[in-house]
């Protein structure tokens, strides 16, 4: 798979403040080190196989679309540097990707998610 210009430009962002630890932003890369870290910050000393394999699919779907976050800090901090062209890519990327992740990482971990946001149609009519 071939990096769009966007992910590009994303990288470079990212290489020009971090250096080489940008490349732990890569989509293409699982960053197990990452995921391993917050599996082991977010278990319980006692926990059982079951509690860890579950924190550990947390951790997945919390490390799945960093490249997607990296998008948005890149665009908050230089969005001088972005046509329209790659931020409609990059917001729509982040929609298909990152949210069903964090509801599925919030649902794992016991924390009910609803769309607080959405409209009652009666409301709306009003």
């Amino acid at each position: 798979m071939s990096e769009t210009s966007v992910e590009q430009k994303v990288a470079t962002i990212f290489r020009e403040m971090a250096g080489e630890r940008a490349a732990a932003l890569n989509s293409a890369r699982f960053p197990a080190n990452i995921t391993s870290t917050i599996t082991t910050a977010l278990i319980s000393d006692d926990a059982d196989e079951a509690e860890i394999l579950r924190t550990d699919e947390i951790a997945f779907h919390l490390t799945d679309w960093s490249a997607d976050a990296a998008f948005l800090v890149a665009l908050h901090l230089f969005p001088e540097r972005f046509t329209k062209e790659e931020i409609r890519e990059g917001v729509l990327a982040f929609l298909i990707h990152a949210p069903n992740h964090v509801v599925a990482a919030a649902r794992l971990s016991g924390h009910p998610v609803e769309d607080i946001f959405k409209e009652d149609k009666d409301d709306a009519a009003q």
